[in-house]
C-alpha cells in the first residue's frame, strides 16, 4: 500500500462533516463531556480500540489506538476538547457551523476542533487503506487546556505518556503569520498577600495602609530580574487582578490587606522557585512596613526548547514542503499550550500543526475550508513516515 493511496482515501466531505458535527457540541471548558462521548463513538466506529479516562465529573479524556503489524515507535495526535466560553458580538449562533466565502464560522472552529476533525480524517485514512506500519498510532483527545491543563496532566499518569512523539493539531500553519514553535515559554502566577494595620482613615499614620504597600511593589516591579534566552530573549510579567479596600459598605479606614496576582513567562532556565526567589527579594530591598507573602497558585507551565534534529521536526519538514510548496517557519513562543506539559514536564517531543488561524478567543470565529485538505494530508503523511518499519 502506497502513500499516494493513502492520501487519495482521505476525505474532506468527512472532515467538514466531522467538524460541523462537533461545533454543534457545547464543550465549553469545564462541559467536554458530550464531545468526548461522540469522538469515542466516531473513532471506534472507523476500527480503533477506544477509551474514556474520567478527570473530573463529566470531563473525561478519550484515547484511541491503532496497533501496527509489528513493534515499533509510538506516535500520538492530540486535540483539546474544550473551547472557550462564549464572547460577546457573534453575528451567527456560536454552536451552529455556518459555512460562507469559503469559511467555516463557529465556537471552536479553528482552536481546535478543525486540527481535531483533520486527525480524524487522517485515521480513516489508515484504516480504510490499511497502510502497513509499525508500533502503535494514537489519539488522546483531552480537556481544560484553555483552563489548568488537567487533561493533558492526567494523559501523563497513563501508558500515553510513553510515546515517542505527539502532534498537537493546533492552529500552528507553519507560515510567517504563525510559525511551528521549537519551544515554548513557560509560566507562573504570583499570588502576592500584603498584609497591613487597620485604622481610622482620618488619622492613617495609626496604621499600615495594605495597598499603599502593595502599591510599592507595583510600582517596582521592573525591577524583577529576567534571564536573557538567546533563542526566547527575556519572558515578561503583566499584573491582571489586584484587590484591597472596603468592599460592599462604605467604611473609611486603613485597609490592613491587599493581594495581587502577577503573570509572568518564564523562559527555559528559569524555574518556578528561582521566579519566586526574584518577587521575595525585591520585595525585601523595599524595607517595607507590613508583611507580604509571595506565593504562586495555578496554572503554572515549565519552559521547553526543542532541536530541529528531532524525529518528529525531521519528519515533517520536508512533508511540508512537499505538501505547501514552500519551507515552514519556526520560532520560540511566547505561549502556553498542552505541550508545556507534554514536552515540559513529560519529556516528549511536540510538533504543532493545525489549520490557518485568524480568529482564535474572538467573535466569529471559522476556519477557512481550504485549509482542511492539506492538514489530513500532512497528518497522514507523518505518521506514515514516522511509524516506518524503522527504530
Amino acid at each position: 500500500m502506497t502513500e499516494e493511496e493513502l492520501i487519495t482515501k482521505l476525505d474532506i466531505s468527512y472532515t467538514q462533516r466531522v467538524l460541523e458535527d462537533i461545533i454543534r457540541i457545547n464543550s465549553i471548558v469545564g462541559q467536554e463531556g458530550d464531545l468526548a462521548e461522540y469522538l469515542k463513538n466516531e473513532l471506534e466506529s472507523l476500527g480503533l480500540k477506544c477509551e474514556l479516562d474520567t478527570v473530573e465529573p463529566n470531563r473525561p479524556n478519550v484515547y484511541a489506538r491503532l496497533q501496527g503489524d509489528k513493534s515499533g515507535r509510538r506516535l500520538n495526535f492530540n486535540g483539546h476538547t474544550d473551547t472557550i466560553p462564549i464572547v460577546d458580538g457573534w453575528e451567527t449562533d456560536p454552536f451552529n457551523p455556518v459555512s460562507k466565502d469559503g469559511k467555516l464560522y463557529g465556537l471552536g472552529a479553528c482552536d481546535m476542533k478543525a486540527g481535531i476533525a483533520c486527525i480524524l480524517n487522517a485515521l480513516r485514512a489508515f484504516v480504510e487503506t490499511g497502510h502497513p506500519f509499525s508500533g502503535e498510532l494514537s489519539f488522546s483527545g483531552v480537556i481544560d487546556e484553555e483552563a489548568y491543563g488537567k487533561g493533558a496532566k492526567a494523559m501523563l499518569k497513563t501508558d500515553l505518556a510513553k510515546v515517542d512523539a505527539i502532534v498537537l493539531a493546533e492552529p500552528y500553519p507553519g507560515d510567517a503569520t504563525k510559525p511551528i514553535p521549537l519551544g515554548n515559554t513557560g509560566k507562573i502566577l504570583y499570588d502576592i498577600s500584603v498584609k497591613g494595620k487597620a485604622a481610622h482613615g482620618f488619622r492613617p499614620h495609626l496604621g499600615i495602609n495594605a495597598i499603599e504597600e502593595l502599591g510599592q511593589i507595583l510600582a517596582n516591579l521592573n525591577r524583577l530580574e529576567f534571564r536573557n534566552h538567546p533563542d526566547f530573549g527575556k519572558g515578561n510579567f503583566c499584573t491582571i487582578k489586584i484587590e484591597g479596600g472596603y468592599e460592599k459598605v462604605y467604611s473609611v479606614v486603613v485597609p490592613a490587606s491587599a493581594r495581587m496576582e502577577i503573570n509572568r513567562l518564564l523562559v527555559p532556565g528559569e524555574t518556578a522557585q528561582t521566579a519566586i526567589e526574584n518577587m521575595k527579594n525585591l520585595v525585601s530591598d523595599l524595607n517595607l512596613t507590613a508583611e507580604v507573602e509571595v506565593r504562586t497558585k495555578p496554572p503554572q507551565y515549565e519552559a521547553y526548547v526543542m532541536s530541529k534534529d528531532e524525529r518528529i521536526i525531521q519528519i515533517f519538514d520536508p512533508i511540508y514542503k512537499e505538501v505547501m510548496g514552500k519551507t515552514p517557519h519556526y520560532e520560540f513562543a511566547s505561549g502556553i499550550t498542552d505541550a508545556n506539559i507534554f514536552a515540559g514536564e513529560g519529556g516528549i517531543p511536540c510538533l504543532h500543526l493545525g489549520p490557518h488561524q485568524e480568529v482564535a478567543h474572538q467573535k466569529n470565529e471559522y476556519v477557512i475550508l481550504d485549509c482542511l485538505q492539506p492538514t489530513s494530508q500532512m497528518f497522514a503523511l507523518i505518521a506514515a513516515r514516522f511509524l516506518e518499519d524503522k527504530k
